[in-house]
């Protein structure tokens, strides 16, 4: 009974070991820790397992404690130091409250000293600022007092002129005083520096006479350009140079003429005196050789002008009291008006032929278009050219009219072929090289109809003169052969043989459209005069009563053909003598050949019109006969075959 009791007990133990997890992580540890301390497998070991457990728990704790305590000191320690920080710290708050509340005065004195210090700052910047843009550095004073010319001089009287601008907008606001005191010392110190800047280019420009084509200091051309605000000094210094290049003007031209180049290259132009068209075509070569250099060195100083090339430009910019570029050049040339109008006077009035006055008087016309556009109407040299231009002009057409009386004064039958007289040949190429003068030198940018215009006085005094001469030497044929029936048509092959030479002159040229107009038209009058009269002629001499009559506008002419009575044997028989004369005629080339015309054109012409006409005439009378069949069957040509026969267009 005793033991069936006590075995449940062991049986719950037993399941209880069963029931622990070996495999847990914590049971795995615990034995591993027992495992370092179990080393004898025994049952007094087993035994005794329990009591060094817990020895060895006492011991683990006993070291804890050991350990603890020397934690517990550090700690108390540190304890003690907090305290005495903390007494520390509460000494200091109460010095800094008792240090606040003695400084608070001394913080707003700091504060109000601060306040003031910036407002000091910021107008102080103000007033570096004003002295910047109203006051000269020392640097720049010097630069203005200084003897030397330069890039630093010309900055600081740039600076200056800025100053004083800048003192208009003191003088529109409540800074009156200031303004007023400041635009004072700058013009003190503009005066000053442009009384030593003009000084330096009165020195500057002394120079530029001695040479020929002077370079151009940039300084001296700056300084022009700051001499312009001072009007006085400007119009003084342009004076200088123009007086200085004055006097170089007149020594080149007149070393020019005498003595040449360096070492005789070029050639002394005088020597060239002999031939007037070269020595006259020299001199106004160099001198506008001479003006575009003085031109070009009077704009690198002074600038060029605002007016347009050609007008009256003496005067720029608006300005009375500044010299422009133009009026300084006109001053410059001055100085070679006087000896070159006295050489052209004198090559004009030398007697020269009338082509090569002609040639001079195209040559001044066109140096006087070119001078006038680089120094304007109003230059002295402009009106120099102009009066010797106008000259060589009236030497022209005097010798023009002079030309044309000794043509018609010399009153001299033509030549036995009807050719154009030597004298009128003669005009006639003088004619051709007038034109061909005038036309290379007219400017290609004018209209044709001014070329004709300025050409027209010229051409009317040659042409005009020599178809007067031409009539006149007709109105001799008469007399020379002894009767003007004779030859009827001698007068139109003459005056057809000059109209058409000169019209050869004046063909194809735009200055003379009108004039060959005119000469073409009256052609056509003497060609239908002629072939009137021949064809008249030709049919007379086949035994009919003919003439042609014209009309009204002297344009078309009709046949007036007087025939026979038709009706009658006797009058049919004359008109087939007449149409058998006609057709013998005109197969034996008997007709007028017109050989004495010698222009091709016209002669082909007249020569169409003349067998024109004449088919005309047989037209007629074949025509008239168609009423009386007994004598058109006898006539053994049509008017068709006729018209093959001669060649008549169809």
């Amino acid at each position: 009974m005793q033991t069936g009791s006590t075995v449940p007990g062991l049986a719950r133990k037993v399941r209880k070991v069963l029931d622990i997890k070996t495999e847990s992580a914590e049971v795995l540890l615990s034995l591993a820790a027992l495992s370092g301390s179990y080393h004898v497998q025994s049952s007094a070991s087993r035994r005794q397992l329990k009591a060094d457990i817990e020895e060895q728990g006492i011991t683990n704790f006993e070291h804890f404690l050991s350990v603890a305590g020397v934690v517990i000191s550090a700690l108390d320690d540190v304890q003690s130091e907090m305290d005495a920080l903390t007494t520390g710290c509460a000494a200091i708050n109460a010095a800094l409250a008792a240090d606040r509340s003695s400084s608070a005065d001394f913080l707003r004195e700091s504060d109000r000293l601060q306040h003031e210090l910036a407002t000091s700052q910021k107008r102080s910047t103000l007033v570096q600022s004003f002295f910047k843009q109203y006051q000269l550095s020392a640097a720049e004073i010097t630069a203005l007092q200084e003897a030397d010319i330069g890039d630093t001089f010309f900055n600081a009287l740039e600076r200056v002129g800025s100053i004083h601008r800048s003192c208009r907008i003191l003088l529109s606001s409540h800074h009156h005083r200031a303004g007023l005191e400041l635009m004072d010392a700058m013009s003190t110190y503009q005066e000053a520096a442009y009384e030593q800047l003009c000084r330096w280019v009165q020195g500057e420009c002394a120079s530029l006479g001695d040479m020929d084509a002077p370079e151009v200091d940039p300084r001296l051309h700056r300084a022009a350009q700051a001499l312009r605000q001072r009007q006085v000094l400007f119009r003084y210094c342009a004076e200088e140079v123009a007086t200085a290049r004055h006097d170089a003007m007149f020594q080149r031209f007149i070393t020019a003429l005498t003595r040449g180049g360096p070492n005789g290259t070029p050639r002394p132009i005088e020597m060239n005196a002999h031939d007037p068209r070269r020595y006259l075509g020299d001199m106004l070569a160099w001198l506008h050789q001479a003006l575009a250099s003085e031109r070009e060195l009077l704009i690198s100083l002074f600038g060029p002008d605002d007016v347009p090339h050609g007008a009256d430009n003496h005067l720029a910019n608006g300005h009375s009291d500044v010299p422009s570029s133009s009026a300084l050049l006109d001053r410059v040339v001055e100085s070679v008006c006087r000896p070159l109008k006295i050489r052209i006077e004198q090559v004009l009035t030398a007697n020269l032929p009338l082509v090569l006055c002609f040639k001079l008087s195209q040559l001044l016309a066109f140096y006087g278009r070119t001078v006038e556009q680089m120094i304007g109407s109003g230059g002295k040299l402009t009106h120099t050219l102009a009066e010797c231009h106008h000259l060589s002009t009236t030497v022209f057409h005097d010798q023009l009219r002079a030309r044309g009386n000794r043509l018609l004064h010399h009153k001299a039958a033509p030549p036995k072929d009807l050719a154009v007289p030597q004298q009128v040949s003669e005009l006639l190429q003088q004619l051709r090289e007038l034109i061909g003068t005038f036309m290379s030198a007219f400017n290609s940018s004018q209209e044709p109809r001014s070329a004709e215009a300025e050409f027209a006085p010229v051409l009317d005094a040659l042409v005009d003169a020599a178809v007067q001469a031409c009539n006149n030497s007709a109105a001799l044929l008469s007399d020379r052969r002894g009767r003007s029936a004779a030859e009827p048509a001698a007068k139109h092959i003459f005056m057809l043989n000059c109209l058409a030479a000169i019209t050869s002159v004046t063909a194809e040229q735009d200055c003379c459209e009108s004039k060959h107009v005119t000469l073409t038209r009256d052609i056509q009058h003497h060609l239908r005069e002629l072939v009137d009269a021949e064809a008249s002629q030709v049919v007379q001499r086949c035994g009919f009563t003919a003439h042609l009559r014209r009309d009204r506008d002297q344009h078309e002419s009709e046949w007036q053909i007087d025939l026979p009575d038709l009706s009658t044997s006797e009058g049919g028989q004359q008109v087939l003598k007449c149409m058998h004369a006609f057709f013998r005629l005109i197969t034996q080339d008997q007709l007028p050949q017109l050989h004495q015309l010698q222009a091709p054109d016209v002669r082909q012409q007249a020569a169409s019109e003349l067998a024109s006409k004449t088919h005309e005439a047989y037209t007629i009378v074949y025509s008239s006969t168609e009423a009386y069949e007994h004598v058109q069957h006898q006539i053994e040509h049509t008017p068709t075959q006729i018209k093959t026969i001669l060649g008549v267009a169809l």
